[in-house]
């Protein structure tokens, strides 16, 4: 049997099934006040979504610039987030936050750089030192 075969008797919704990943904030159990890092659930971006938010992060000279990084980075958190998400009403308005990035940013700091690199290997892109080199070149 070759591999078209094979596909063609897979299930076709597994095709957009988003994968999800279990990570640790320490960030986050510090503001909770506990002493283990707390687990938190990201998922995967799809592929041509989350191209779009990580080109936010070059200037217009086409090189990466820092602040447009962090802002890339923060967003792409932010939306990966699903448990808790950036999303809840009721959490934004409890931080004091008018958006996901915003409540992202207040409860993970820089944190939101290794969330963000755990999301892009979730989501396909391997890893992210390999990307940046490849970007870099």
């Amino acid at each position: 049997m070759n591999l078209v075969d094979k596909l063609l008797q897979a299930d076709a919704g597994k095709a957009t099934e988003l994968e999800t990943k279990v990570i640790k904030s320490n960030r986050l159990s510090r503001i909770l006040g506990v002493k283990n890092a707390t687990e938190i659930t990201i998922r995967e971006i799809p592929a041509k979504r989350l191209h779009e938010l990580m080109s936010m992060q070059f200037g217009k000279n086409g090189k990466p610039d820092p602040e447009k990084s962090l802002a890339a980075q923060t967003l792409v958190a932010a939306e990966a987030l699903v448990e808790p998400s950036m999303k809840d009403k009721s959490l934004q308005e409890h931080f004091s936050c008018k958006t996901p990035k915003d409540l992202a940013m207040k409860l993970f700091g820089l944190e939101v750089k290794q969330i963000a690199d755990e999301v892009v290997i979730l989501s396909g892109y391997g890893d992210v030192e390999d990307t940046d080199e490849e970007i870099k070149n």
